[in-house]
């Protein structure tokens, strides 16, 4: 009996998991400068290695995946090192990996911080950092549930009006200036539908059901 039962039990947790809403990503928060001057620098050391870093750069939250209202005044920090050397395609696309950390915060509030792995990318005026999951992305934050931060997790911070022009300097991308705005997103924990909750009882029922009949 206690077989069947382990059996039973088996199967109502398999119908509860098959039954799970799948969670998508969810974007937990959007931010841009204030002002229209450029708060972002890039320093190629003339070795092989930039740097792409800004510190207490007055941002503006629009939008966060938290009780709080926005618009939120914050400021930014962010430290990125280039871990390899830069390519150009074809079309003049440059992309270079980077590894590095940001936060954004207002006093003791953690609004969102993290570390990141992965690539910057651009041409012209414009480049891209991003960094998605499988590579690696934390997040922490004191406002935003650690039940939204979960895998899988990606960055997309926007640089634009680079000064001057990108380019490749010493096997790295070139000493510039520029403005940044940014979104992250994550995938918040997946919840059980109704329905899991129905086959949930429907299976301890029925294994309470024979357990008994097994008894009488």
């Amino acid at each position: 009996m206690k077989k069947k039962l382990a059996l039973a039990l088996a199967f109502a947790s398999l119908g509860i998991l098959g039954a799970a809403k799948s969670a998508d990503a969810t974007v937990i928060l959007s931010f841009g400068q204030n002002g229209n001057v450029n708060t972002i620098t890039g320093t190629n050391n003339g070795a092989g290695v930039t740097t792409i870093a800004g510190s207490n750069i007055a941002v503006t939250i629009t939008q966060i995946d938290a009780g709080v209202a926005t618009p939120i005044a914050a400021f930014l920090t962010l430290s990125a090192t280039s871990t390899g050397a830069a390519s150009t395609d074809g079309s003049g696309q440059i992309t270079q990996h980077y590894m590095g950390s940001f936060s954004i915060v207002n006093g003791g509030t953690n609004y969102l911080s993290g570390t990141f792995t992965d690539f910057v990318a651009g041409q012209g005026t414009g480049l891209t950092l991003s960094s998605a999951t499988p590579d690696a992305v934390t997040f922490t934050s004191n406002v935003i549930a650690a039940s939204e931060l979960n895998l899988p997790r990606a960055i997309a911070l926007g640089l634009a009006n680079v000064s001057p022009a990108v380019s490749v300097v010493a096997g790295s991308i070139s000493s510039f200036t520029s403005s940044i705005s940014g979104t992250f997103s994550a995938t918040p924990t997946a919840v059980p539908e109704p329905i899991s909750l129905l086959l949930m009882g429907a299976g301890l029922a029925a294994v309470g059901i024979r357990a008994r009949r097994q008894k009488a």
